[in-house]
């Protein structure tokens, strides 16, 4: 039987030194030669998230974890977030429609606050989503329409790709897939968002607070690369800068996960 994973992530200090006017101006050129970006390997290339996109999808995608449902799941509600927002929790749309999903407060689907909580609106897709029959096997693109009833009912088939890429990194079923390339980190950094989104494993994973960062155990491996995704994928707010998991290692200043020489334990996942 193999050992616990463990995912261990670490910040770094900023470095000081610049005077505020040089320093800002430094970051202003930095950032416009290496924007702060995610790409996701797909099968004909890459996708592209901004923090806030990828962000959004580890909601996504967590909450089907927390909710039991199959990977599919996730592809569709990802499909219908990709067509209805962009991946962004818009504060506007179409007569009352709002958030990641456009839900509407006037056809029941929660209140204004609630529905602006991508928690709850990926929850209430969900739940929406298993109430049709066969739904796991039905066309994505016509299962969206039928938890969605869109004006365009063929609007979520080109995010089927896109969808399934997403989702098998943030499910760890296609390791090493997800990286993000970050200026700074915060020095300041708020994890409560990517605690939450670890929480929603339950069991399969323990988290501790270790020399400044995170220690995250897992059950198995695909846990394991779905965890260390997330945490890519939230590293922007919560200022993480580095993630191993066996020979392989991810790093801010690099969108691609890179193979060490010189691998740690095996399924041991530490980051410094």
């Amino acid at each position: 039987m193999r050992r616990p994973l463990i995912v261990a992530l670490v910040t770094v200090l900023v470095v000081g030194g610049l005077g505020v006017g040089a320093w800002f101006g430094y970051r202003y050129v930095k950032q416009r030669i290496t924007p702060e970006v995610c790409h996701v390997a797909t099968s004909g290339g890459s996708l592209t998230l901004s923090p806030a996109q990828a962000r959004n999808a580890s909601v996504i995608v967590a909450a089907s974890v927390e909710l039991g449902l199959p990977e599919q799941a996730a592809v569709i509600a990802l499909a219908t977030a990709y067509q209805e927002s962009g991946l962004r929790n818009l504060d506007y749309g179409d007569r009352d429609s709002l958030g990641l999903f456009q839900q509407r407060p006037s056809y029941g689907w929660g209140t204004e606050e609630q529905i602006m909580d991508p928690w709850y609106s990926s929850a209430r897709f969900y739940e929406e989503l298993v109430k049709f029959t066969n739904w796991e096997t039905t066309d994505v693109n016509d299962i969206a329409q039928k938890v969605q009833r869109s004006g365009h009912p063929e609007a979520y088939r080109k995010h089927e790709e896109n969808s399934r890429a997403v989702a098998g990194a943030l499910r760890g079923s296609v390791p090493a897939s997800l990286g993000c390339v970050s200026f700074e980190p915060d020095s300041s950094p708020d994890r409560a968002g990517l605690l939450r989104v670890l929480q929603a494993f339950g069991p399969q994973l323990t988290v501790e607070e270790s020399d400044g960062g995170l220690s995250i155990k897992a059950a198995d491996e695909t846990t394991a690369w779905a965890a260390a995704q997330h945490v890519v994928a939230n590293s922007y707010d919560a200022a993480l800068v580095r993630v191993q998991l066996a020979d392989r290692e991810w790093k801010s200043d690099s969108q691609q996960w890179s193979t060490l020489r010189n691998p740690g334990e095996e399924l041991t996942i530490t980051a410094s």
